[in-house]
């Protein structure tokens, strides 16, 4: 493919086209450029002290906002949602620093032949750090790395960009970077991308043989968010030691973003072997004293406690609101670090369903009669409210109006509800809520196959990838009970493709000098969040079970190895003695942080804490990979050798 090269220096501006190679020496600058079977290499050294910029286009006619993908970055022109983040509201063209990207810099641009994607390799430094972008004419790659037309910093932090700078080198510097191409002759950005990733990323790992001490860890670390409530039962805190925005995390819930009720299922499936170990004898004198619980059978007792204390939060007889403020006690369908006060007043179908799913778990293994009655009380309020067309919605007031009928939310209700089926002994009762899970997997698969991921979280409105998880989750459900069909299928390997494209193939660049670079963190394996959060996570070890679920019904290697790449990547960045825990005292052994800062990005808008900082003690962490871990142990141990 051509290619168009303009470098500026200090005095001059000179411009080359690139069709096997060139070279350009200018101003004491050396710049040379051989195009490769698969790209190109780009070479430019310094024999002077000087300035540069350096500017690579690769011509393609026509690009518009929708005919642009940037995996983890920009999606159909990121059109859904409100927030403060890049969008075609607010231009037709954007350029991003490569750190965003789950491969350096990759870009791809649909035309009649499909869609074709544009990387760099990874970046050996901060001289090299580049962006990536688009305009009317073709996909360009500037050094230095320029943002624009605005550079977004945060939840509510769009900067516009400013001039273009020029990059200073001293003489005999030398900077290269390989640039590839990968065209992939699919119509769709998601089949596209699946297969570049399985002709040029997917090679099998091994998984590391540490699974004993991340066990204990998140083990260590759920216990020691456990807190004692006001009617004596329990609970998780949302999160603890978080600084100046502890506030926000001063709540609880059964469901997101805490997960008491997965938690105590988590205690209720962790084996005995586990329990006895010395490791955690702190942990349990500490339940003990707090709860007034002890002896083998603690861990039943506490998620019992747990699932009591959650009874409450049915406000109204199938209406179900389970975030709680511990310094006021107010309730609502979602409170934590939502801006919206509305919310205090409705139910989510997520949390809703999410907590539902979780009590049935309980039942099946407590066989305590009020875990199941809540259910079908929530449930069946969804199922006499379900919308014409299959959806849950996703807000609900108490009269049963859909406040908010956008997104995937209504995935999790439709979860819960297939695992709520086969404990129905009444006949009419069963056909209901068969009725309604085969006409919502049809609305959701449909979701999926249309490319409609966007909307899921709560405080996220735009394109996410939970929205793929759910619906993922979703279509395993339907094909592993019987009630899901050939297009249930295809949406299930839609929606995982789309979850592929959250998924850090390869390492970015982060300073060896910032906090994540002095611990040696790399990002390949890990998650990145949403369109509007620019941070990693730790979601990967729930996705690797999914994915897991998915290759044992396809076969597809695919799903495995993927799996496998975010499940060793989750074994990095535990807080433990060896690593000074993470800034922390000794009693966050076994903590991760929620948001790790990779790139110019903070949740809190901070530009201190951005390009390598991480931060924030927060439950869903610890349940999620806690739990998913141990999904992963029960159903796929040969991965884990046990």
């Amino acid at each position: 493919m051509r290619a168009e090269i303009i470098l500026k220096t200090g005095s001059g501006r000179y411009q080359e086209s690139i069709m096997d190679s060139c070279s350009v020496h200018k101003d004491g600058m050396s710049l040379d450029a051989k195009a490769l079977p698969d790209g190109l290499l780009l070479s430019i050294r310094s024999d002077l002290d000087s300035s540069c910029a350096l500017s690579l286009r690769f011509p393609f006619k026509g690009l518009s906002p929708e005919s642009v993908f940037i995996p983890s970055v920009w999606y159909g022109g990121n059109m859904e949602g409100e927030g403060c983040f890049p969008s075609a509201r607010r231009s037709s063209s954007w350029t991003f620093v490569e750190t965003r990207m789950p491969m350096p810099g990759i870009i791809g641009a649909r035309n009649e032949d499909g869609w074709t994607f544009f990387w760099m390799d990874e970046c050996a430094g901060p001289l090299a750090l580049a962006s990536a972008g688009w305009d009317d004419d073709g996909i360009i790659f500037r050094l230095p790395y320029h943002e624009a037309p605005f550079s977004y910093r945060g939840k509510t932090k769009l900067l516009p960009a400013g001039d273009s700078p020029l990059l200073h080198l001293d003489p005999g510097t030398v900077i290269s970077r390989r640039f590839y191409i990968f065209e992939s002759g699919e119509a769709d950005p998601y089949d596209g991308y699946r297969k570049l990733i399985r002709e040029r990323f997917n090679d099998s790992n091994d998984l590391p043989r540490s699974w004993k001490a991340y066990e204990e860890s998140k083990l260590k670390r759920l216990l020691g968010l456990v807190i004692r409530t006001t009617d004596g039962n329990a609970a998780l805190i949302m999160g603890e030691g978080n600084g100046s925005h502890q506030s926000v995390y001063r709540f609880t819930s059964g469901s997101f973003l805490v997960k008491s009720l997965e938690a105590a299922s988590a205690f209720l499936r962790t084996d005995g072997t586990t329990l006895s170990s010395g490791s955690l004898e702190a942990a349990r004198e500490r339940i003990a004293e707090l709860l007034g619980i002890s002896g083998n059978d603690w861990p039943k007792e506490l998620a019992l406690r747990i699932g009591r204390y959650f009874l409450s939060s049915e406000t109204e007889e199938g209406f179900y609101q389970d975030s709680i403020s511990l310094d006021t006690g107010e309730r609502g369908g979602y409170l934590g670090i939502s801006e919206h006060p509305e919310f205090r007043f409705l139910m989510n179908a997520r949390c809703a369903g999410e907590a539902m799913a979780s009590y049935i778990d309980l039942y099946e293994r407590t066989g305590y009669e009020p875990f199941m009655e809540l259910p079908r009380r929530v449930l069946g309020f969804f199922i006499s409210h379900q919308l014409p067309d299959g959806s849950f919605g996703r807000w609900w007031d108490k009269e049963g109006f859909s406040i908010d009928r956008n997104g995937t939310n209504g995935a999790y209700v439709a979860v819960a509800l297939s695992r709520m089926i086969p404990h129905l002994s009444d006949e009419d009762e069963r056909r209901n809520a068969e009725k309604a899970l085969v006409k919502a997997i049809g609305y959701y698969s449909a979701l999926s196959l249309s490319g409609g991921f966007h909307g899921d979280t709560l405080d996220a409105d735009s394109v996410d990838k939970e929205a793929g998880v759910s619906l993922l989750s979703l279509m395993l459900e339907g094909l592993e009970s019987g009630y899901g069909d050939e297009d249930t299928l295809k949406a299930a390997i839609h929606a995982a493709s789309f979850t592929l494209t959250w998924i850090w193939e390869m390492d970015s660049y982060i300073s060896p000098d910032s906090p994540l670079g002095r611990l040696g963190f790399r990002s390949q394996g890990m998650t990145s969040v949403s369109a509007a959060h620019h941070h990693l996570d730790f979601y990967g070890m729930l996705i690797a079970h999914l994915y897991l679920r998915l290759w044992k019904i396809t076969g597809d290697e695919l799903w495995k190895n993927q799996a496998v790449l975010m499940m060793a990547s989750c074994l990095r960045l535990i807080a433990s003695d060896g690593n000074g825990f993470l800034g922390r005292e000794a009693e966050f052994d076994g903590w991760q942080p929620e948001q790790i800062n990779h790139t110019l990005w903070d949740y809190f808008s901070d530009e201190g804490n951005m390009n390598g900082t991480y931060g924030i003690d927060i439950a869903w962490v610890n349940v999620l990979g806690y739990s998913s871990y141990l999904s992963i142990k029960e159903d796929f141990p040969g991965l884990l050798n046990i």
